[in-house]
């Protein structure tokens, strides 16, 4: 007992522990959670013991991985897969048969691996695992296309690997097995998962829409509806298990259900969870002297399979999707596996041994150091390679993200969109994004203190968010998700009692829309109103900068400086430090007595000669009362 409860204790701490390391470095957290295990393991100091757990550590790694594929089925987007189908449908294919039979091939040349263990390796290796592509999205700047394509394989791929190496472990083990009957097998698997995924995703879309379940029991009736799913599964067909999991998972994700933002934050943590318990005990049971027996050899293999078998796998793929080369390019060099390669080659060699089958420990140890390989090289990658194919210079890239539905919101929208920059609003609730829907904006439905809402919004290193909420703690939460998530590295905040620390270094990144406090609701009911007025200044008129300054001064929270620009592209620092090197600044004013102060023909006479006008649009604004707060 002590010996287990050291065990997943120690699993448990390292596991978070890694995941905050990865989080602070911006690594896949795949990364420490592998270097970590091994030196914790017996191979290293022996502090972790998997197997004291016994017979418990396989069904713990099969229910985590159930666990792991239902969250990464509900993480698809069906709208997003259908603009990108043809190029995903043909890597699930085409691409998945090349990557196969070639890291066999690779692998029985190279290393000298027999046919039917390298047969079982090129099926274990045709995973991309999501668990470490989704942390290098969230800082690699490609287009939108690319990205979700390498999502959607890197999830959708995981069980049709894991089906894969089953098939073929079967086929090892039960030598001249007839073809029929094994094809029979897989029938069978496919219409069980696909069958009772559906009906269980069916099952919770009525708990999530009809309420059957109070707020508090929703997410773990949901999950103990997946476990029973997946144990029914594996009953009616061994291996279907994992694809119900998915088909369960993607089911409830197309209902866009009115809840699913809570289920989707449960299972992400829940999933976090698990991965980092899981990794760990399985690189403390891996034979660290197996993969440096492989040598060079082995190292060889794992270079062929990211130079050569990776882009050949894309290259007979992406181009029939009519992706543009730079696109098929980082695809093609972007394929880190993870969890599930792990777990599937683990469980496959405990197989292999129990069966008394050759090659287990050699097998286990080439996926493990592809793992490493894979991960490495991609991290290094999502850096490197999108400057080299030349990305940062892409329009389509550019992004604004408002979080907050409001008519304040929706003026800096409209404002945004005008620079040229896609606009794309985020709220919680559908019917407060209507009005921007009807002016044409985009919009996001999800909770604003999640990362997968920024991820579905497309946002990137360099793409303008402001948090324009009525909460000012929420304002600041966003700011700090988006800048340690994705690298955004000036994000604003509409704020009405700025903190001190927001002056200092630990959040001098922070940029305070309008450069003062400001009080969102009182804006939203002037604007509501119809008594605002949008006003573009010169500010690199002297007599409109001291229009603008009187006018603060005297009526503090009567002006509001809303966005700049300079060279054409929209800015959130509006500072008095800034202004100078400004082209324009759109003022959004309410009541009569600070306008007056901007008006043309005060500017004008100022000026004396009239030369310089600083103020040269002027627009009543008015929302009504049923504009989307």
């Amino acid at each position: 007992m002590d010996s287990i409860l050291t065990t997943l204790v120690a699993a448990v701490a390292l596991g978070i522990a890694s995941q905050v390391i990865a989080e602070r470095f911006q690594l896949p957290a795949i990364l420490p959670l592998l270097v970590l295990g091994i030196f914790c393991g017996p191979f290293g100091i022996g502090f972790v013991q998997p197997e004291t757990l016994g017979e418990a550590f396989a069904a713990l790694i099969h229910l985590g991985v159930a666990i792991i594929l239902f969250e990464g089925g509900l993480s698809l987007d069906p709208s997003r897969i259908l603009k990108v189908g043809a190029a995903v449908r043909n890597l699930l294919t085409i691409g998945v048969a090349v990557t196969g039979v070639a890291s066999a091939a690779a692998a029985h040349w190279l290393i000298g691996m027999s046919w039917t263990t390298a047969a079982l390796f090129g099926a274990i290796v045709t995973v991309t695992g999501p668990t470490v592509i989704v942390p290098l999205l969230r800082h690699m700047i490609a287009p939108r296309e690319v990205k979700t394509i390498l999502l959607s394989e890197g999830l959708i791929v995981d069980p049709i690997g894991a089906i894969l190496a089953y098939l073929v472990l079967q086929w090892i083990e039960r030598a001249g097995i007839p073809p029929l009957a094994l094809a029979g097998e897989l029938l069978a698997l496919i219409a069980t998962g696909i069958v009772l995924g559906f009906v269980s995703g069916a099952l919770a879309r009525l708990i999530l829409r009809t309420r059957l379940v109070g707020g508090e029991l929703r997410n773990l009736s949901i999950l103990a509806l997946l476990m029973v799913c997946y144990l029914a599964a594996e009953r009616q067909a061994p291996q279907s298990g994992i694809l119900a999991t998915m088909v369960m998972g993607f089911t409830i994700s197309a209902a866009e259900l009115p809840d699913l933002v809570s289920v989707r934050t449960f299972k992400g943590q829940l999933t976090t969870l698990i991965i980092s318990v899981l990794f760990i005990l399985l690189a403390a049971q891996l034979d660290l002297g197996a993969v440096l027996a492989l040598g060079w050899d082995g190292v060889i293999v794992v270079v062929a399979l990211i130079l050569v078998v990776r882009p050949l796998a894309v290259a007979a793929s992406v181009p029939s999707a009519g992706l543009a080369w730079r696109g098929s390019a980082l695809i093609a060099l972007t394929a880190p596996r993870g969890i599930v390669a792990a777990a599937v080659a683990s469980l496959a060699a405990r197989q292999m041994k129990a069966a008394g089958l050759a090659g287990a420990t050699e097998l286990e140890g080439l996926v493990y150091l592809t793992i490493l390989a894979t991960g490495v090289w991609s991290t290094l990658g999502a850096i490197a390679l999108p400057r080299l194919l030349g990305f940062t210079a892409d329009p389509a890239r550019r992004r604004a993200i408002l979080v907050g539905a409001n008519p304040l919101s929706e003026i800096l929208a409209r404002r945004l969109a005008a620079t040229g920059r896609t606009t794309l609003v985020i709220d919680s609730l559908s019917w407060r994004l209507d009005g921007f829907r009807a002016a044409g904006l985009q919009a996001v439905v999800g909770d604003a203190r999640d990362a997968a809402t920024y991820e579905e919004a497309g946002v990137e290193q360099d793409s303008l968010v402001v948090a324009a909420t009525t909460n000012d703690e929420l304002n600041l939460l966003v700011a700090e998700l988006v800048h340690a998530e994705f690298g955004v590295e000036h994000p604003a905040v509409a704020i009405q009692r700025p903190p001190e620390e927001l002056g200092r270094r630990s959040r001098g990144w922070v940029d305070v829309l309008g450069g003062r406090s400001v009080d969102v609701p009182e804006w939203i009911r002037a604007v509501e109103g119809g008594g605002c007025t949008e006003l573009v200044v010169d500010p690199r008129s002297d007599a409109a900068v001291a229009a603008l300054h009187a006018a603060e001064r005297e009526h503090p929270q009567g002006v509001l400086r809303l966005l700049g620009t300079l060279r054409g592209q929209p800015e959130l620092d509006v500072g008095d430090d800034r202004l100078p090197q400004l082209d324009r600044l759109v003022l959004l004013v309410r009541d009569r007595s600070p306008l007056e102060l901007l008006s043309p023909q005060r500017l004008a006479a100022e000026t004396l000669s009239g030369a310089v006008p600083g103020v040269v649009a002027g627009a009543s604004r008015g929302a009504g009362p049923n504009a989307p707060r």
